[in-house]
């Protein structure tokens, strides 16, 4: 290759990444049939077009063709290394026989039955990039129409070509230099993109936003944090600062007939009391319902009120109807770091009841209308600022579940989670506020919870009553990393810290089939069916908060290599008996 040839490729090359175009394409337009609302509404069972697969966010898939008796046959089908490998919590979508990846600065596209990749678009990023608390955490992308859309880390809402992965639009959402970005993918419904932010850990302030699908414009932008003269300032303390943190970097759900959508909300700003002054400081900890064509509240349930250890309930709300005393209510199960889970009427608020998920010592118990019961012995006072005075506060700050989402089977009519149990020691502390930066007034320590010699609890609930039909532990007791996918196949996928994917069945929890992987299972296994093939697929090695604060207690190994794709499937001469 001559030296002038050398440089027009290299030029090539440069162009491509800069503008984030397509690196090459081998899809074709009449391979595409448009993904419409209907479709999101009412998915094919072999679909998975969105994070948890419909909009109820249930993570429940209807395929049966790998089932209790055959899942040990599994095998590899392909797997593709990434660029991305710490904090990486991936969730592929599939649509058309293609399966669309997000890490950090770029999105690529698989051929599904081959691993071929179809296209990547590179996002180039400006310098001071790290302002943004969304970098390196990118967890998927949303598909609609003819369009992937992606709210990046330097805040913004991007339209891709799905065919091509060319850039059609992008639109501003917020300020990136403020902390401000997306990690989390959106959900799309009626027309409408609607995003939630990250940044709570450099003092951005929360909002939720919708955008136009088709052009992008803002319809509307919630904040759920309030200023002063709105409603919820009154349970802030007057500061130098106003009211901050209360990031919305979870899981959106929607219900159509009532029109909400649903989402929880993280941890104010400061952490803790102590520097924030007294009162419950709405909106945080809190589930949320807005109003899906306004953005207005329609009704808010604060889960942990006047937080002072960043036990934040920024996670999905589960949309599942259930009876309660021969009446169906139509309910909704939300379970987040603290070691209990609510059910609330999705209508109106209302508290049904609270269940424990995993080892607590925080709250003691419920009142009648849904506020916690805090421990008084761990709720600090100004004089424990800067003293001596340590808090063993359970669980830690990670979570008894964090990103990990849980899955609702209706042939059960069990939730399943993996679990965490952890404490932390606790002190308070002064600190001064700079803008940009954490702003906490708590100082941590991971630490096991006393007479444990495990960590990790994969659960299957019953959310009526709260009681555990079974508990499931892996060699070691290491921590559960995984979300849960059910199946009607009688299935319920999980993963570890120490690299495992496994089965287990979904009635008893007996163990069915697992397999080592490159790192900690570190996404959300989803399933799939293509051409009359069930695939099951799953992101490992993004070394996630839960593999880095509790893998010591149990000497588990984190390998240090970047993610991995994987996709398996059954045999040939099974999967097609």
């Amino acid at each position: 290759m001559t030296r002038m040839w050398r440089l027009v490729l290299v030029c090539l090359v440069f162009v491509l990444l800069v503008d984030g175009s397509t690196a090459f394409a081998q899809t074709s337009t009449s391979d595409w049939d448009p993904v419409t609302a209907d479709r999101l509404l009412s998915p094919e069972d072999g679909d998975w077009m969105s994070y948890r697969r419909t909009y109820d966010v249930t993570g429940f898939s209807p395929l049966d063709q790998i089932d209790r008796a055959n899942v040990d046959e599994l095998r590899l089908v392909w797997a593709h290394s990434m660029g991305d490998g710490s904090r990486w919590v991936p969730t592929p979508v599939v649509a058309n026989g293609l399966m669309f990846v997000a890490e950090s600065d770029r999105i690529t596209a698989f051929e599904v039955t081959s691993g071929d990749v179809a296209w990547v678009h590179q996002r180039s990023y400006p310098d001071d990039i790290r302002q943004s608390q969304a970098l390196g955490r990118s967890r998927g992308v949303s598909v609609y129409g003819d369009m992937i859309y992606w709210g990046t880390a330097d805040a913004a809402l991007v339209a891709l070509d799905a065919r091509t992965g060319e850039q059609q639009w992008e639109v501003s959402t917020g300020d990136y230099s403020t902390g401000l970005g997306h990690a989390h993918p959106s959900l799309i419904a009626d027309g409408k993109v609607i995003l939630g932010f990250v940044g709570g850990d450099r003092s951005a302030r929360g909002a939720v936003v919708a955008h136009d699908a088709e052009t992008g414009e803002r319809l509307w932008i919630t904040y759920t944090v309030p200023a002063p003269g709105e409603p919820g300032y009154e349970t802030w303390t007057e500061n130098e600062i106003p009211p901050l943190g209360d990031l919305t970097w979870g899981t959106i759900s929607y219900d159509q007939d009532l029109g909400f959508i649903y989402l929880g909300t993280g941890q104010p700003t400061p952490w803790a009391s102590t520097l924030r002054g007294p009162g419950d400081a709405l909106y945080t900890n809190a589930i949320l319902a807005l109003d899906i064509d306004t953005g207005d509240i329609q009704w808010h349930f604060q889960v942990v009120p006047a937080d002072n250890w960043d036990l934040d309930s920024p996670h999905e709300s589960m949309l599942v109807d259930l009876e309660f005393g021969g009446t169906v209510v139509k309910a909704l199960i939300e379970t987040s770091k603290i070691g209990w889970g609510v059910v609330l009427d999705r209508e109106t608020g209302r508290f049904l009841h609270a269940f424990r998920t995993g080892f607590d010592n925080l709250i003691t118990g419920w009142t009648d209308s849904g506020s916690p019961i805090f421990n008084p012995e761990l709720i600090p006072t100004m004089a424990d600022v800067d003293s001596d005075r340590v808090f063993e506060v359970c669980p830690h700050y990670h979570g008894t579940r964090n990103l990990n989402a849980p899955s609702y089977s209706p042939v059960t009519g069990l939730y399943y989670l993996g679990i965490n149990n952890s404490c932390m020691d606790v002190t308070f502390v002064s600190e001064e506020y700079e803008p940009g930066r954490i702003y906490r007034g708590i100082a941590s320590r991971a630490k096991a919870v006393p007479g444990y010699d495990y960590v990790g609890e994969f659960v299957a609930f019953d959310p009526v009553t709260g009681r555990r039909a079974w508990e499931y532990r892996s060699p070691g007791g290491v921590a559960m990393t995984a979300s849960a996918l059910a199946t009607a196949g009688g299935v319920v996928f999980g993963g570890t810290a120490d690299r495992r994917l496994f089965a287990v069945d979904a009635e008893t929890g007996e163990l069915l089939w697992e397999t080592r992987l490159n790192g900690d299972i570190s996404g959300a296994p989803v399933t799939f069916e293509v051409d009359g093939r069930q695939f099951l697929a799953v992101g490992a090695g993004g070394r996630i908060a839960q593999t880095t604060s509790f893998a010591r207690f149990t000497d588990t190994n984190i390998p240090q290599g970047s993610g991995v794709m994987w996709v398996f499937a059954l045999p040939d001469d099974i999967s097609r008996r």
